[in-house]
């Protein structure tokens, strides 16, 4: 025997069944008589199996189904086991339902917002159509009913074209008193109105007076509301053809203080030429 290593056994004693009753007795009453003297001993080895620590002479039942492992045995669970799977699936599972939830709101608010436009589209085309409604009233009213039978509208003012042959301050008196005075023309738009109402009808007889004069300075004009002119809105006619050397306002002698508009003004709109008054 190896030093250091200890060695047990088990020593049983057994009996076999094809022995004659008569020896059967004999070892029975042998037995009995050494009883008391019998010596058992067990004998293990290190690292043995547990079966071999067994009794060997029990005879192992090959129907014994009991599956509780022998005393002294391991029970080897594989790592990484089976029980990590459901909690992968679940995790998945969240996370799906997140982004279907996430994918559910944004769809949801992008078709809140598009019925929202769409209303707001609604009701602008609505707005527009109303105002539509009202501009087209207001020129009627202030057509039919702020200016004077034979006056006509523009732009927030009336106009009266007489035909009346009068001086420069008989037409303004005549302007006054029927509420109004010479025309104050403030800008092109105003001028080509004008003009569009006296094409075919203005010769140099019949050309009408503005509201624009010198009387009190010479050279320095003024309309009737005693607003200096603009240089960035006046008319003068450049007399190209007639008289390139001289143009308007000329002040031909004894004097020409008022501004008219000519027969000019059918094919260009710089038309005014000062006048005597």
């Amino acid at each position: 025997m190896m030093s250091g290593e200890m060695i047990y056994s088990d020593i049983t004693f057994t009996r076999h069944q094809d022995q004659d009753a008569g020896a059967e007795s004999e070892v029975s009453n042998g037995v009995a008589e050494r009883e008391e003297g019998v010596t058992y001993s067990e004998v293990r080895r290190p690292g043995g199996r547990a079966s071999e620590q067994e009794d060997p002479g029990k005879e192992r039942d090959p129907g014994n189904s009991d599956p509780t492992p022998p005393v002294g045995s391991k029970a080897t669970i594989p790592e990484g086991g089976s029980g990590r799977v459901p909690v992968v699936t679940l995790v998945c599972v969240c996370v799906l339902l997140l982004g279907l939830a996430i994918t559910l709101g944004v769809l949801f608010q992008r078709e809140l917002l598009s019925s929202e436009l769409q209303d707001c589209k609604a009701n602008l085309t609505r707005v527009k159509d109303l105002l539509a409604t009202i501009q087209g009233n207001q020129k009627s009213c202030n057509t039919s009913q702020r200016c004077s039978p034979g006056w006509e509208f523009y732009n927030g003012s009336c106009y009266y074209f007489s035909n009346d042959k009068l001086t420069w301050e008989q037409s303004q008196y005549a302007c006054i008193r029927d509420g109004g005075h010479l025309v104050i023309i403030e800008s092109q738009l105003e001028q080509e109105f004008i003009i569009m109402k006296l094409v075919g009808a203005t010769n140099f007889d019949n050309s009408p007076w503005i509201g624009l004069t010198d009387e009190k300075q010479e050279g320095v004009w003024v309309w009737m509301d005693n607003t200096s002119l603009d240089d960035s809105v006046q008319f003068w006619n450049p007399n190209t053809e007639a008289n390139p050397t001289r143009p308007e306002p000329n002040d031909w002698s004894p004097g020409e203080d008022c501004a008219r508009m000519g027969q000019t003004c059918s094919s260009q709109i710089q038309c005014w030429f000062d006048f005597a008054c």
